[in-house]
């Protein structure tokens, strides 16, 4: 009979290798190794670092206290060498007085045994204007006096004046010392670095005093410190050697002393990296000293122009760090360690250390004593303990974790995966544990899973839905979005909102444009950040009254753009929120300024047209008589009709062109009137007598200049009589002097001094008074300080040539196409269209432009002259 009991369901035995036993085995084995394992490296770690640490510390400690002592020896010679500048200010007249004080000094600052030389070395004619070479130099002799050495007097050679020592201290102020590169001195023959003071009288450089420090002193300087197994280095701020550790052992001097520390390195190539952690460092010095350049580079160029390429850029950096005082205290700029030094035989420390006010660099090399043997028996101590105990606790653990977890879980799965559920029940009533709480979720989340199969597909038939209106939705929304963007950005107009507190919020293109920023600059910002303040306190005082009124209000603003200023009518309404409550303003800006322009343009022709219209009245009646008497003299009709045409067409330019002209002119005598009539009211006592004066000055010019425009101004009923050019040119000049003087302008005048013409003055007037007007508004620049206008004027025959060139903005090819069309065509109201027509009618003439942009406009008028 068959059995379909729980005896006869499948096996799910697991093999051993994907066992949880073995698996949390492996794992604790692991974790013991990598505890064992990172512990010695931690240990050890650790107590390296420390001991870097303290080795830093010392070596730290160590080089400052060298760079210390060394730097109160430094002093002592830069007080002796300031010193001796002051004396050599003093006494620069005195040379007597001089050989007496220097030699003294050299003797009593107490550093006898460093000092190898000093002297005072005046500029060429400073102290003697008969010397040009005039030094007072002495030098310390084999017994330890010092002797006067005239040998940089001598006027073979370049003299002092070309030294390193001595050139680069003009750039530095009174009291400071300049500290010259390691060089051999070319009479002692010595290896030396010089310690240089300026001289100013006066604000004037008058020479230099100078302290000479033998390098061969600083040897037994550095033989004196306790370093015990360490050594140093010392270099200038050019990397030369002042010294180094094989220097100590020798009896002789050092082949490698004043020579770059780059030629030692090429001797001594365990020393490579040491060169190029100094070359680190004088980067960085070089991009700080040299950010901000405080001299006058042309001078600093002729210095520099002077020397070596590589020494350029590091003496203009320490000018630069010397005038702005860059480095004014001692410290270790750099440390590293040395795997292999070549003297100890041993990793070592390498420190540098900076020296303020001489850029020497102090190199300290100190031994790394071995971590040893005794820290690896410490390490392989601690581990052996950790290991075992880590056993220990991993055969306790695992016996634990079996009993406790391991196998109900096992069961548990069984009984899952044999569907006996009753079994599982058992367990979780059984057990109070987690491993009961354990079954009981499971039994729990069997029936949930029952309930949620069920509910399942309703749900996600309902979610389908949601997702599909969803989408729709955002389709819908996408589009109004996009429609709302390209009716912002395709409006001509500005669009613009902005929170209560005056912060943009939105802004269309073209807001952005007639502005001319960005849109992440004019977002969140305010109108004082973006408009002048007189304009955004107009606009603040409009937001005031919407937010007051909650109501639209309009008005007109100007807003200064990269084209212009730009006249918008502006206007501005409150935005609420669902409670009524203003949260932001809205506004809308219309362009006005072509209407505005357009308005002033129509009420400027209709007075000009009803002038006309009076004065055309006049002339009609004029040629009615003159219609008559042409009759009674047999003329013909036709000759009769282009009389006609010819007088009407001349009158009425004459009717636009001399009234602009009358008052342009008046208008400037009305200016100078003015001023003699404020000078009058201001001073009316003129108890000054410069008042007075300047008074006299005022009307004296004024009645000059109505004496050359009465030279100018002839009436057109006198008889035309020949007019001397040169001199009606010279006249016109002068009274436009005013407005040549505001324009910074200087005339060039080509005109024959012979030249005469029989032509009426108020027409010469006319042309040369527009040509020029038009050239002082539309072709220079008041900001300009070298305007230049040529006014050239030539006959050839019956042809008279008139040339008005400038030196101003020019004008772009297009845009002078354009005008010379309007000029030939007469189709514009500029000034230059209607003096073509008028030139047209009374000269047969014309007028033509060229110009090219930024450099010049000449305007070429072509007039016919009878003889």
């Amino acid at each position: 009979m068959g059995n379909n009991g729980p005896d006869h369901q499948p096996s799910y035995k697991t093999h051993w290798l994907n066992s949880l036993p073995f698996k949390f085995s492996i794992i604790q084995f692991f974790i013991v190794g990598l505890i064992i394992t990172s512990s010695i490296w931690l240990i050890l770690s650790i107590e390296k670092k420390h001991h870097q640490e303290t080795q830093l510390s010392l070596s730290q400690n160590l080089g400052l206290t060298i760079v210390a002592q060394l730097q109160q020896t430094t002093s002592k010679i830069e007080a002796l060498a300031a010193s001796m500048a002051s004396i050599g200010v003093t006494y620069a007249h005195s040379p007597s007085q001089l050989q007496q004080i220097i030699p003294a000094l050299l003797n009593t600052d107490g550093q006898q045994s460093l000092i190898a030389g000093g002297g005072i070395w005046p500029e060429p004619g400073a102290f003697d204007a008969s010397k040009l070479r005039d030094s007072y130099f002495w030098s310390r002799d084999e017994q330890g006096h010092f002797d006067l050495v005239n040998g940089y007097n001598n006027a073979s050679g370049s003299g002092y004046h070309s030294e390193i020592w001595y050139q680069p201290t003009r750039f530095f102020p009174v009291g400071t010392t300049y500290w010259s590169d390691a060089y051999i001195d070319p009479y002692t023959h010595e290896a030396m670095i010089t310690a240089s003071v300026p001289m100013w009288l006066e604000h004037q450089f008058i020479g230099v005093s100078t302290v000479d420090l033998a390098l061969s002193s600083l040897k037994s300087f550095f033989n004196k410190l306790e370093l015990h197994q360490a050594y140093l280095f010392a270099l200038d701020s050019n990397n030369n050697l002042l010294a180094h550790p094989s220097d100590s052992e020798e009896q002789g001097s050092s082949p490698y002393l004043s020579h770059p520390f780059a030629q030692f390195t090429q001797d001594h190539p365990a020393y490579v990296s040491l060169l190029t952690e100094i070359d680190k460092i004088d980067a960085q010095f070089l991009k700080q000293a040299g950010s901000s350049i405080t001299q006058d580079p042309s001078q600093l160029n002729v210095l520099l122009n002077s020397l070596d390429v590589s020494k350029r850029e590091r003496l203009s950096a320490l000018i630069n760090a010397n005038a702005r005082q860059i480095s004014s205290n001692s410290e270790r700029t750099t440390s590293f360690v040395l795997d292999q030094d070549p003297l100890l035989k041993e990793p070592v420390l390498v420190s540098v250390f900076h020296m303020p006010r001489t850029y020497w660099k102090i190199i300290l090399v100190t031994p790394l004593s071995e971590i040893g043997s005794k820290e690896h028996a410490i390490a392989a101590k601690i581990g052996i303990f950790l290991l075992l105990t880590q056993l220990i606790a991993l055969v306790v653990l695992f016996i634990f974790q079996h009993r406790l977890f391991i196998k109900p879980i096992s069961k548990m799965v069984e009984s899952l995966q044999g569907g006996n559920i009753a079994k599982l029940e058992l367990t979780a009533n059984r057990r109070q544990d987690e491993i009961g709480k354990l079954a009981k979720a499971f039994i729990s989340r069997s029936h949930q899973l029952e309930i949620a199969y069920a509910s399942l597909d309703a749900g996600n038939l309902a979610l389908e839905q949601q997702v599909a209106m969803q989408k729709h939705a955002q389709i819908k929304l996408s589009k109004h979005k996009n429609q709302l963007n390209s009716l912002l950005n395709s409006s001509q107009n500005l669009i613009y909102i902005k929170s209560t507190e005056g912060l943009y919020t939105l802004v269309n293109d073209r807001f952005c444009e007639v502005l001319g920023l960005e849109r992440d600059k004019v977002i969140g910002a305010k109108d004082r950040d973006l408009f002048p303040v007189h304009i955004a306190e107009i606009i603040a005082c409009h937001d005031k009254s919407i937010i007051d009124t909650q109501s639209p209000q309009s008005f007109e603003q100007v807003i200064p753009s990269n084209q212009g200023e730009i006249t918008y009518l502006i206007t501005g309404y409150p935005i609420l929120d669902d409670e009524g409550n203003i949260f932001a303003l809205g506004a809308m800006a219309f362009d006005i300024s072509h209407i505005k322009t357009v308005n002033l343009e129509l009420t400027s022709q209709i007075e000009e047209v009803n002038q006309s219209l009076v004065h055309q009245e006049m002339q009609v009646q004029q040629l009615h008589m003159t219609l008559r008497q042409l009759e009674q003299s047999s003329i013909s009709i036709e000759k009769h009709q282009e009389l006609f045409l010819q007088l009407q067409h001349s009158g009425a330019q004459n009717h636009k062109l001399m009234p602009q002209l009358i008052t342009d002119i008046l208008r400037e005598q009305l200016k100078e009137h003015e001023l003699i009539f404020t000078k009058l009211r201001q001073d009316s006592s003129l108890q000054r007598e410069d008042d007075l004066l300047e008074l006299i000055r005022l009307v004296t010019e004024q009645t000059d200049k109505l004496r050359h425009l009465l030279c100018l101004v002839v009436p057109q009923s006198e008889e035309i009589k020949s007019v001397h050019i040169k001199q009606f040119l010279e006249h016109l000049l002068a009274v436009l002097a005013p407005q040549l003087d505001a324009y910074k302008v200087e005339i060039k005048l080509n005109c024959s001094e012979a030249l005469s013409l029989q032509v009426s003055p108020w027409s010469l007037l006319l042309l040369f008074y527009k040509l020029l007007q038009n050239t002082l508004t539309h072709g220079l620049s008041k900001d300009n300080e070298q305007n230049k206008i040529t006014i050239s004027v030539y006959k050839d025959q019956q042809q008279l040539l008139v040339c008005i060139k400038d030196n101003g903005v020019g004008i772009e090819p297009s845009r002078l196409e354009e005008i010379n069309k309007q000029i030939r065509e007469h189709t514009s109201s500029g000034t230059l269209s209607e003096l073509a027509l008028w030139l047209k009618i009374e000269f047969n003439g014309e007028i033509s432009m060229s110009s090219e942009r930024s450099k010049y406009t000449e305007v070429r008028c072509l007039l016919t002259i009878a003889d």
